[in-house]
């Protein structure tokens, strides 16, 4: 098992149980208490657990957010869905603007054919656009942020002003059905609104494990998007409750592709 791997399950783990124990992770993955240590120090790094000789815990506070590689492997299957589901609604032509996040970034999958113009602050899906002859892309600019892999900042703010675009599909943290939307950086909410402003048309992208969540940084209400897409394993009550807060709750079923795979 790869490092990335090993630690997207530990922190999977940490999810459920809040706690985790250096000697029995160290046993169930077959490596040393030594390895284990290192994963924990990562996590400790980007402020997600606290670390103690014998283990760590969870850090549960509202402006706490694991790394970009942590989340992208999380229910990876359903943020292909999802995206696969927005790139449905993108017509060549159109100008778009794809925010910060691991469910936005896999839409690079499916718009590689597309003649659209891509205006992005997220510096990964640069990297999987930059090759794709069809598409106009613009870059952002701004203060690197390694947790979104992207630029937030002020000067992302005023570049985005600038702009006027057809559709803008944006990430969150987290989702409460009666606050709204939240991430845990106000920079990062800062960047979101101003992205949200910027778009005629604009769509939520979030998998089911959003829904309940709470974080430091409001960027918006459920009522402010257009569409909100989300993937087949949100549960009847919670997907019965958020579509009579928005009535353009759409469960994204129609990919057919491996995703187990992907």
């Amino acid at each position: 098992m790869k490092a990335a791997e090993r630690r997207l399950e530990i922190f999977e783990i940490l999810k459920k149980q809040k706690y985790v124990d250096v000697a029995v992770l160290a046993e169930a993955f077959d490596v040393s208490t030594m390895t284990i240590r290192r994963d924990l120090s990562k996590f400790e790094e980007q402020g997600v657990v606290t670390t103690t000789y014998g283990g760590a815990t969870l850090n549960e506070g509202t402006s706490s957010e694991p790394a970009f590689a942590i989340k992208s492997g999380h229910s990876k299957h359903n943020k292909i869905r999802i995206a696969y589901e927005a790139s449905l609604i993108i017509n060549d032509g159109d100008s778009i603007f794809i925010d910060c996040g691991t469910t936005t970034v896999e839409l690079a999958r499916f718009i590689s054919e597309k003649r659209i113009t891509v205006i992005t602050n997220s510096w990964k899906l640069l990297s999987s656009l930059s090759d794709f002859s069809k598409i106009t892309l613009i870059l952002a600019p701004g203060e690197y942020d390694p947790i979104s892999e992207g630029a937030i900042s002020s000067s992302t703010i005023s570049f985005i002003k600038q702009y006027t675009v057809d559709k803008a599909f944006i990430s969150t943290q987290g989702i409460d059905l009666d606050r709204g939307v939240s991430v845990p950086s106000d920079d990062d909410a800062q960047v979101k609104k101003a992205i949200m402003d910027s778009a005629k048309y604009k769509l939520l992208l979030a998998d089911h494990t959003k829904f309940h969540q709470s974080f430091m940084a409001k960027h918006g209400n459920l009522i402010d998007f257009d569409a909100i897409l989300v993937d087949p394993d949100i549960d009847d009550k919670t997907y019965q409750a958020a579509r009579s807060k928005h009535p353009n709750l759409v469960i994204c079923s129609n990919y057919k592709g491996d995703v187990e795979d992907e």
